[in-house]
């Protein structure tokens, strides 16, 4: 069974598990739109059947809209979920999840639009004081901004309301990382992989990085679980290259293969590769390239960024 597999039968143990506990009668496509079962094309085809009917009220439909749009936007379809959200917050000008999705829809237009995403996320902060979620990407894009102390404040307050949020405890994890504060990085991210490693495996390489800085072995930091990437689906290479079991030569090969995102995250994880096995100029070379990524939300984007000014 390969990696993507794997998660996706995780994901599904856990979501029979809650229905057996709960005892409920079968979901309507109403129900199973707002309450989300992770794999994007099945929701949003119970969100759009659901939208169907005629006679919903208008903050139903908001809510059914906003789920719609999160589906969409997990599916790439970023035109769709922009038009759905804009029917939302026309129907519920008071939905603090549309506003959220909206900020993160917004964060590939560049640098001109970092304004609207944060008037967006305080918006969402604002409507729902402990919308940790919201506080986390808020404080992911202060961080692209350069601006750790506010990024820091939104991480902190997200976890004070929601100590197990896993979204918050990545993104400070990165910040640790960024600040070269590599044993604190290395907690949270066991952390994330304990709580959500799921919706988080990326997590696994940015450990290995961190133990790696601190002249650990990386495979130790690797081994409880490599069992998730034995069958080669990406990150695989790059996973078995910190584990050493593979070369420098076959994770790049595997790198160009890849989508432009996953590329910019392998050429990242290949330079912290090269920087603890002493050869800044190899790395540099990749941090440059990473730096060229257009998304400059990316965590990995952001982080290349001061590596790569140092």
């Amino acid at each position: 069974m390969n990696s993507q597999l794997r998660f996706a039968a995780l994901a599904v143990v856990a979501s029979l598990t809650f229905a057996g506990s709960v005892g409920a009668q079968p979901m309507s496509d109403g129900e199973a739109c707002l309450e989300g079962s992770g794999r994007a094309h099945l929701d949003e085809a119970y969100c759009r059947r659901a939208l169907s009917d005629p006679n919903l009220p208008a903050l139903e439909r908001a809510s059914l809209l906003t789920s719609r749009a999160s589906a969409l936007l997990n599916l790439g379809d970023r035109a769709a979920a922009g038009t759905e959200l804009a029917r939302a917050l026309t129907l519920n000008p008071g939905s603090a999840q549309a506003y959220l999705l909206r900020g993160l829809l917004r964060r590939d237009a560049g640098p001109a639009a970092i304004g609207l995403v944060l008037a967006d996320m305080d918006r969402a902060i604002s409507l729902n004081p402990f919308f940790a979620e919201a506080m986390a990407h808020r404080g992911a894009i202060h961080l692209q901004t350069g601006n750790q102390s506010a990024a820091l404040a939104d991480f902190d307050r997200a976890l004070s309301i929601r100590p197990r949020a896993s979204t918050a405890l990545f993104f400070k994890a990165v910040l640790r990382f960024q600040q070269k504060r590599f044993a604190q990085a290395g907690v949270l991210f066991r952390r994330v992989l304990a709580l959500a490693p799921v919706q988080h495996p990326i997590a696994v390489l940015w450990l290995a990085a961190a133990a790696a800085h601190q002249g650990g072995a990386a495979e130790r930091a690797l081994e409880p679980y490599s069992w998730w990437w034995e069958d080669g689906v990406w990150p695989a290479p790059l996973v078995q290259l910190w584990a050493g079991t593979a070369s420098a030569e076959a994770a790049a090969a595997a790198m160009t293969m890849q989508g432009k995102d996953a590329q910019a995250q392998g050429a990242y994880f290949l330079a912290q590769w090269y920087l603890v096995n002493g050869d800044e100029a190899a790395a540099q070379e990749l941090l440059g390239q990473v730096q060229q990524h257009p998304r400059r939300h990316m965590l990995e984007v952001i982080v290349a960024g001061s590596l790569y000014r140092d």
